[in-house]
């Protein structure tokens, strides 16, 4: 089972690249949570808003697993990770969400998706200056070395970024292929 994590500051194309992701390697995708969560929807967010939705989407992950086996299928990706409900939490309020350890471990492989791509307008977001993103993006890539495998994906177009995610995860699994 590959599970790959996508992850990345607000608008920088994680779920435009884990849809196009899922369909090019057929594999299961799990949707972030938030996008459908009340209380973000509401802006009502606090920190035990963060660590419920961590445990809500590693649960989504995990049954995600169970669909790809009866499906045959060998992949699954989240457009979200822990790594963006715990800079949130260190963003917002100077505090880590409790709790997702499990979910901080699931992933094999991780995309990092820059902010290379226009700032669009919706209800999660609340940073439009560019300047802003690329520094909070800094801080993802601080986080990410020496975590598990990740690539950067910083194309300017869909299908640029696309091609990249792809060419890294067949990278990623054919080095793992060799390493066993």
């Amino acid at each position: 089972m590959n599970r790959i994590a996508i992850t990345g500051v607000e608008s920088a194309g994680k779920s435009t690249l884990g849809a196009a992701l899922a369909e090019a390697l057929n594999a299961v995708l799990v949707e972030e949570a938030a996008r459908k969560d009340h209380e973000v929807l509401e802006e009502k967010v606090h920190l035990g808003t963060l660590e419920r939705l961590g445990d809500t989407q590693f649960q989504a992950c995990l049954e995600a697993e169970r669909h790809a086996l009866q499906t045959g299928r060998s992949t699954i990706i989240t457009d979200t990770d822990a790594t963006v409900l715990t800079l949130w939490g260190e963003h917002v309020w100077g505090a880590q969400p409790k709790g997702l350890e499990a979910f901080a471990a699931w992933p094999d492989f991780t995309l990092l998706c820059a902010p290379t791509i226009p700032w669009v307008n919706d209800p999660l977001r609340s940073m439009p200056n560019a300047s802003d993103r690329w520094a909070l993006h800094q801080k993802y890539e601080e986080r990410l070395r020496g975590s598990v495998p990740w690539s950067l994906v910083d194309a300017n177009t869909p299908q640029e970024r696309l091609d990249q995610a792809v060419r890294a995860f067949l990278k990623f699994t054919s080095n793992t292929d060799s390493a066993h």
